[in-house]
């Protein structure tokens, strides 16, 4: 008889495999006193421990180089960060020197120390940093224990890997020719191993507790990441519905990627603009121009999150001149400083909060450090003069807010006009649509803006109270709540009555299921993270715009979340049929 056992799904993707458990290979990590002639030599082996460490770090994010993002090599520059960190290493001495005690066991102590605070933290970034902490220990206590790291292999058969966590390093060691998919008994949706795992395209769950208790290694398994279901011992019915589906959507995968360079527009010939997110100008490089209609989300706060302070002017105008170089013709929407919450820069101290994710960010750090804002402003408007460039203002309160956003940006082009200064006098301004409240106030701020983007993420989590990253309530975060479809609603009709454009840039932009809910609601812009788009067009180019209206009407009779999540993947699975039979498309 099967077993079922249910997670979060992490990465999409069907994998079919025998589960092969691993561990950490450092379950013996020696310990004892040192003499005062030792404690010299101790503290040279902890340096020389990290040095390799830092090498095994740069050797793998060079050999992952072609097969992940660049922002995903972030998560690998964070972790050499870490290990360099001036107050860590002192730490580390400090105990061995005061306590006298050998290099491994100091660095033991610290790194927990350093864990637990890390986990208690409420900011979502800095819990993350304690499952970092953990890697980067693992990797220094090998190179101090002298012991290479064991590759996770599976007598070179196909093979689904199981885990208390699926940590940053791992991507080094295990067998990833044979690798089909990812289990862990702890993380969420949002780690470094979920935000791997979906770059490698790799099918991955999360927060299965009881994977490692219940299921031994060798056991056949289907893991669905989609669903966020994995079966041990599947039946046979089973083990043929799924085969199936995993066939039929590695077909349409293959077939997708052949299309991606048709127009975008519906069967029924309404043009549907779809645009790309980046992070930074390294994301450019990776996205065939010729499958986006421009950048959509230029997320500026990662350029610095990257830097030891904060860019000045002159920086900032070369990564927008970059990037709107870049685009040519196309649009580069560029979204203003959107720090705090889960985004911290490491120079620049916020306090201390509750509920940062509903404390001082985004806009409001913006207009309370005007120097900010201003420098940010200015050195888009002189990039805007190369190109076709527009302003976003995120995390949108009030009316207040965008009034004198307003106001600055017509200022500092005043100021630019006297000066002679090349700018694009014509720049787009728009706020961001991801606070409940700012959607009751929509008719008051469309004089003021040219454009309204719309941050689904936030908005979902906000309007459902559910804090995406808490295992214990991630379930409950659903885009496709009645309530949410109803909000969106509201937001297209009052853009379209203003006469301004409406965008989606959250992550349901991207999910090929959502997006007849989307056209059928009146949007026609949608920005994703690139690899994405293809699908997404794929649907759009086989269904009418009559049917994502009927959908729209089916869904907005609907209770449950589940119930119109069923309604469109039952459509989007019609339309990937008929596509494979070649019947549409």
């Amino acid at each position: 008889m099967s077993l079922k056992l249910k997670g979060i799904a992490a990465a999409p993707g069907i994998a079919i495999a025998p589960l092969v458990r691993f561990h950490s290979d450092m379950d013996y990590i020696p310990s004892r006193t040192v003499s005062d002639e030792e404690v010299a030599t101790e503290s040279e082996r902890l340096a020389e421990a990290i040095t390799a460490a830092s090498r095994s770090i740069l050797f793998l994010r060079h050999e992952l180089a072609e097969s992940i993002a660049a922002r995903e090599m972030k998560i690998y520059d964070a972790q050499l960060a870490l290990l360099h960190d001036e107050t860590l290493k002192a730490d580390m001495l400090a105990v061995i020197e005061q306590d006298k005690v050998n290099a491994e066991r100091a660095l033991q102590q610290v790194i927990a120390r350093y864990e637990t605070v890390f986990e208690d933290m409420e900011d979502i970034l800095m819990r993350e940093r304690a499952a970092d902490l953990r890697d980067v220990g693992r990797q220094v206590m090998a190179s101090l224990m002298a012991r290479e790291r064991s590759v996770y292999i599976a007598d070179g058969q196909d093979y689904i890997f199981a885990a208390e966590e699926f940590l940053p390093s791992d991507a080094g060691v295990v067998d990833r020719e044979h690798l089909c998919g990812i289990v862990t008994a702890r993380g969420g949706k949002y780690t470094h191993a979920a935000i791997l795992a979906r770059s490698l395209g790799i099918p991955a769950l999360a927060a299965v507790e009881a994977v490692l208790t219940k299921i031994e290694s060798g056991t056949p398994v289907i893991l669905d990441g989609e669903s966020g279901v994995l079966i041990a011992n599947p039946e046979d019915e089973e083990r043929e519905l799924y085969e199936n589906r995993k066939s039929e959507q590695e077909e349409t995968d293959r077939r997708v990627f052949e299309v991606r360079f048709l127009p975008s527009k519906t069967a029924d010939g309404v043009e549907v603009s779809l645009y790309a997110n980046v992070e930074g100008t390294r994301d450019l490089n990776q996205i065939e121009q010729n499958l986006v209609t421009g950048i959509g989300l230029f997320r500026t706060e990662f350029a610095f999150m990257e830097r030891r302070q904060f860019p000045s002017e002159d920086e900032q105008f070369e990564m927008y001149r970059q990037a709107i170089e870049w685009a040519g013709d196309k649009v580069v929407t560029f979204r203003t400083l959107d720090i705090g919450g889960d985004k911290p820069l490491g120079y620049f101290r916020t306090p201390e909060e509750r509920n940062p994710v509903l404390g001082w960010r985004g806009l409001r750090i913006s207009l309370d450090w005007p120097d900010l804002f201003y420098t940010q402003i200015r050195a888009i408007l002189r990039a805007s003069a190369g190109g076709h460039a527009r302003i976003l203002l995120p995390m949108v309160t009030s009316v207040a807010e965008v009034r004198r956003c307003r106001e600055v940006v017509d200022e500092i082009r005043a100021d630019m006009v006297r000066s002679g200064e090349e700018h694009d006098e014509n720049i787009e301004l728009g706020a961001m649509i991801e606070v409940p409240a700012i959607v009751h106030v929509m008719d008051d701020i469309m004089p003021l803006v040219d454009f309204v983007s719309v941050g689904t993420n936030d908005l979902v989590q906000y309007l459902l109270a559910v804090d995406r990253d808490n295992p214990r309530v991630a379930n409950l975060y659903t885009p496709y709540h009645p309530a949410l479809l109803r909000v969106l609603d509201q937001i297209s009709r009052t853009a379209t009555a203003a006469g301004r454009s409406a965008s989606i840039c959250g992550e349901i932009a991207g999910d090929h299921y959502f997006t007849p809910l989307l056209l059928g609601l009146g949007f026609r812009e949608l920005s994703m993270t690139p690899v994405f788009l293809p699908r997404v067009k794929l649907i759009a180019r086989t269904i009418t715009m009559q049917r994502c209206e009927e959908l729209v009407t089916e869904a907005a009779k609907m209770t449950e979340a589940k119930e119109i999540r069923q309604l469109v993947k039952d459509e989007a699975n019609q339309i990937w049929s008929e596509f494979l039979r070649g019947e549409n498309g």
